[in-house]
């Protein structure tokens, strides 16, 4: 992929961008040769690119994120305490308070405001997932206690540094966020792929057990989380995990990132449910550990059930619409897994399974 890629999907222009960047590396005193590639990934507001220097350097990369539109606000409004003012971008924001916590987030070189430029560090090309993958048993739990030890530090270290300033402690899960999120299966799982097929009866059961999924949730714990931490967004760099893609942090239930992390995409396929229980328990503990253990085991096993259960109903309504409306199929070879985990924490939820069963009616993808 390349510069010009990139720039065209976001709509900026490609010889400003360059010259902009060129500007910006001689100001940081970077060699004047180099090469950029486009990267693949990045949401519809920002793209990345990777400089890679030759001859001497003091870093032989870097990592450009290029911003279609630095807006401050970034749609988080709607979950933001009364009062408070986003003054600064989010990803930026988080990454400040990341790092002064003690959590492996990439090193910031340089903000360009103006022409929306982030320099960061380059992790490199591995994720969790390649490390995962690749090796054995007992490494594979090696690696998760790896991921579990950052996000605890996320959680509970960066949770408790005090910062008023910091936009993950004034930004919750609200109602109108988790159900949203859960209206999102609806609307594309259901009514825009499908047509309007449920009968008044149905809507309701799916509404009432909706309302159920948020009430609890909203009455848990609540603790700061990624939101987004799962096995393509953490990096392994000299054998260590490293953060990424987390401008999204904020409070929410206190298994969410744990379901996210367990349950997104095809992770549980690839762990298997012996890894996933060791990795749970460990995780409750670890938690305790650092000063964190508001429920019994059986609580805290009931939340996760939920957070599992709401993040795959979002989840599968999300990549239908990613699919559909982005015009980005990837998403789809998912799916099986999705409904796979949706199916498995409806009939986990005793209470759900007169829904799953009305389910099937309409989507036989749901075994």
């Amino acid at each position: 992929m390349s510069l010009q890629a990139v720039c065209e999907r976001l709509s900026v222009d490609p010889e400003k961008m360059g010259a902009a960047i060129s500007k910006d590396l001689a100001k940081l005193g970077y060699p004047a040769k180099y090469e950029i590639i486009g990267l693949p990934g990045g949401a519809s507001n920002r793209g990345y690119l990777r400089v890679k220097f030759s001859g001497k350097s003091k870093k032989p990369s870097l990592i450009v994120m290029v911003l279609r539109d630095p807006d401050f606000r970034q749609s988080v409004e709607e979950v933001l305490e009364d009062g408070f003012e986003i003054t600064e971008l989010p990803f930026l924001n988080v990454l400040k308070h990341f790092s002064a916590s003690g959590v492996s987030v990439p090193r910031l070189d340089h903000y360009n405001e103006k022409a929306g430029l982030i320099y960061i560090e380059d992790l490199g090309d591995t994720l969790l997932r390649n490390a995962i993958v690749n090796s054995d048993q007992d490494r594979r739990k090696q690696w998760l206690k790896k991921a579990i030890d950052e996000l605890v530090r996320i959680q509970v270290g960066a949770g408790t540094v005090k910062d008023k300033n910091f936009i993950g402690f004034r930004v919750k899960f609200n109602r109108g966020l988790l159900r949203w999120e859960l209206d999102h299966f609806k609307e594309w799982a259901l009514d825009k792929r499908l047509g309007p097929v449920l009968s008044d009866s149905e809507s309701k059961m799916l509404d009432h057990a909706f309302e159920q999924i948020t009430d609890e949730l909203l009455a848990s714990p609540y603790i700061l989380s990624h939101r987004d931490y799962h096995v393509d967004n953490l990096m392994v760099v000299d054998g260590k995990i490293r953060v990424i893609d987390f401008q999204d942090a904020f409070m929410a239930p206190y298994c969410y990132d744990l379901a996210c992390f367990l349950y997104d995409r095809d992770t549980s396929q690839i762990l298997g449910e012996d890894l996933i229980q060791e990795t749970l328990k460990y995780n409750f503990d670890k938690l305790g550990e650092a000063g964190f253990k508001p429920l019994d085991f059986n609580g805290y096993l009931r939340v996760f059930n939920l957070c599992v259960l709401h993040r795959a109903f979002k989840v599968v309504g999300r990549f239908y619409y990613l699919a559909v409306f982005k015009k980005k199929p990837e998403y789809l070879a998912f799916m099986p897994s999705e409904y796979d985990v949706l199916g498995k924490f409806l009939d986990r939820c005793k209470e759900f399974v007169p829904l799953k069963k009305m389910l099937r009616k309409h989507l036989p993808e749901l075994k």
